[in-house]
């Protein structure tokens, strides 16, 4: 009866030590789930290089330089793309916008968006980037950082320095890929600009909401309503009939996406009304598409092109 008794204490004792193991072991995923959530400072300098320019707005660009949790940025893969840029003429302060993404050295991308102020007379940076998750140990990333700097030239600028401070989600080293709605934004721009390749003005149209803005940034001309757009890529498509579009690269995050392409056409119609008679000249034209995507649909875009040297390759223009 005594070995029977303490067989069934020992029993007990296994089972209720099982159940502090597992209690134990609750604890130690809990905390390890709250420790992947932990805001950690990140604090570093970065440059960040012009690397194209179109119609005097600086639209693409790189960036390089050392950010604490991501390490050294790769220059040719950490890009920033322009969404919006406006000028007060009283104080001469640039207010821009922008989203891109910086690779760290294990190939991870972070992205971001970007909204800052530059002042001409005082040469001097201020501004905000939030990040938006990412790929890799990025992949789920929150949080911001602050920014201030100068530019080499305020006059024309080709680089900016800055310090930057802030914090971040600790997100440890998950190599998940991209989400769901990442990739559903990068197909909506390669889309938009199929259907231009395509001349298919229903493709076009059938990407954008209802409620939209068009904008032709090189001549300031923005189109609100379906009808308008339709009107606008076949006058476009008229001019040059063999109108075709290549694509560069696509970019996009949750919230935005950018297209760089390549328009590549002979002028042999023109547009008489608008002062460009038909040159017979072939011309292949760089420019970018940048725009807002909300429930899968695009509620804004913006292309940017240079009008001069547009003029140039189709020659009207020395």
């Amino acid at each position: 009866m005594k070995r029977l008794i303490l067989l069934l204490w020992s029993i007990s004792l296994l089972f209720a030590g099982c159940d502090m193991n597992d209690s134990l072991s609750n604890e130690i995923d809990n905390d390890l789930k709250s420790a992947e959530m932990k805001m950690v400072p990140i604090k570093g300098e970065i440059q960040s290089h012009v690397t194209e320019s179109l119609n005097g707005v600086p639209v693409i660009g790189n960036l390089s330089g050392n950010i604490s949790h991501l390490g050294k940025l790769i220059m040719d893969k950490s890009t920033w793309y322009t969404i919006s840029v406006e000028m007060d003429e009283q104080t001469w302060t640039i207010s821009w916008e922008m989203f891109g993404s910086v690779c760290a050295a294990n190939g991870d991308f972070l992205k971001y968006t970007l909204s800052g102020a530059f002042s001409i007379p005082n040469n001097q940076i201020t501004g905000q980037a939030v990040f938006d998750g990412g790929t890799g140990r990025f992949c789920q990333a929150q949080g911001s950082m602050e920014f201030t700097g100068y530019a080499d030239d305020p006059m024309n600028i080709a680089t900016m320095y800055m310090q930057v401070e802030g914090l971040i989600t600790n997100v440890g080293s998950s190599h998940s890929g991209e989400n769901a709605t990442v990739t559903q934004n990068e197909s909506i721009a390669g889309s938009f600009i199929e259907a231009w390749d395509l001349h298919d003005t229903d493709l076009l149209t059938s990407l954008f909401a209802d409620e939209f803005t068009y904008t032709e940034v090189t001549t300031g001309h923005i189109y609100a309503s379906k009808d308008a757009l339709v009107m606008y890529a076949t006058a476009t498509i008229a001019g040059i009939p063999d109108t075709r579009f290549e694509v560069v690269s696509i970019v996009a995050n949750e919230r935005f996406a950018v297209v760089e392409w390549i328009w590549k056409g002979t002028n042999t119609v023109g547009w008489p009304s608008m002062g460009i008679p038909p040159t017979g000249k072939y011309f292949e034209l760089p420019g970018i598409s940048v725009m807002e995507i909300e429930n899968g649909q695009i509620i804004w875009n913006k292309d940017y092109w240079d009008w001069n040297t547009f003029l140039q390759l189709i020659g009207v223009i020395p």
